[in-house]
């Protein structure tokens, strides 16, 4: 536990470790690929999907502008990522379910943090074609209930809606072409 100033110059007790009572914050949101209905947005192939989802676990340096490391190994068919933000180092794990979802799994952290995010693709028409984001994150900042819990799900959507920008981006450059 360590003491930070209130802004009213008073000193309050603050601590960095997640309660172990704490419940993790758990949400999902879909994101639409192809929208029949709109003609400027040209269509993405579930196949250059899959590919698009792969890049974001092999090369997140393309797809996370304040990520300034990456280092990865490769576990079997899964991935063991080093990724460096700052001063803040974080290992995970992906596994890939080939051709369907990438799961990224933070294993639980002595401060009782935890974070897994699900990235399935969803096909339920023909032309129907979305990416379903589901998270389930646990750490001090992370929990269900806590008042800032609605922005950081906003947060998770609009990064999720750029991913997909991202992947749109790289499939008409090519790079997703086999």
């Amino acid at each position: 536990m360590g003491m930070i100033a209130a802004g009213n110059g008073r000193r309050i007790a603050a601590t960095s470790a997640c309660p172990p009572t704490a419940r993790a914050l758990r949400f999902e949101h879909l994101v639409r690929i192809n929208d029949p209905a709109d003609p400027r947005v040209p269509p993405l192939g579930r196949d250059r999907l899959w590919r698009g989802l792969v890049l974001r676990a092999e090369q997140p340096l393309a797809f996370v502008p304040w990520l300034d490391e990456c280092s990865i190994v490769r576990d079997g068919s899964d991935l063991v990522r080093t990724l460096r933000f700052g001063q803040r180092i974080v290992r995970d794990r992906v596994r890939f379910h080939a051709p369907v979802a990438v799961v990224y799994a933070l294993a639980e952290e002595a401060d009782g943090s935890s974070f897994l995010l699900r990235m399935q693709i969803d096909q339920p028409t023909l032309d129907g074609l979305f990416v379903r984001f589901t998270y389930e994150c646990r750490s001090p900042d992370h929990r269900e209930g806590d008042p800032h819990a609605d922005a950081i799900r906003e947060a998770y959507r609009l990064a999720d809606i750029d991913t997909v920008r991202r992947i749109r981006q790289l499939a008409a450059s090519g790079r997703l072409e086999r």
